[in-house]
């Protein structure tokens, strides 16, 4: 018996944590996407026109889901960079995929 409440007890600390993941995919025609996060988190270095991101998992000890954030990113065209941050939050819970489709219409903001 003393064994039985010890293992409950041990499962009941034990969290159940399922990582989200997160992927980006860029969209926007003749724009290269650069240094994409999500919050703190990094999620992709360079995509293409057309390219999406593998997945990223966010571990418990990177961020606590449910959380809710802005994406930054830099973009890329006729030799000029620009660095955005959209102007609407993307939320991810525990055991979700999250999947960022940046557009010509996702509505951005200069952040400099």
């Amino acid at each position: 018996m003393r064994n039985f409440l010890i293992i409950l007890i041990g499962l009941s600390l034990c969290s159940c944590y399922k990582p989200g993941k997160i992927e980006v995919v860029n969209s926007i025609d003749n724009v290269e996407i650069l240094d994409v996060e999500w919050g703190d988190i990094y999620l992709v270095n360079s995509l293409l026109p057309g390219e999406s991101s593998s997945k990223t998992e966010i571990l418990k000890s990177e961020e606590k889901l449910p959380s809710s954030y802005s994406v930054t990113f830099k973009m890329s065209a006729n030799g000029r960079i620009i660095f955005l941050e959209t102007k609407s939050s993307y939320s991810l819970d525990q055991d979700e995929t999250l999947t960022i489709i940046l557009t010509e219409e996702t509505e951005v903001k200069n952040s400099n």
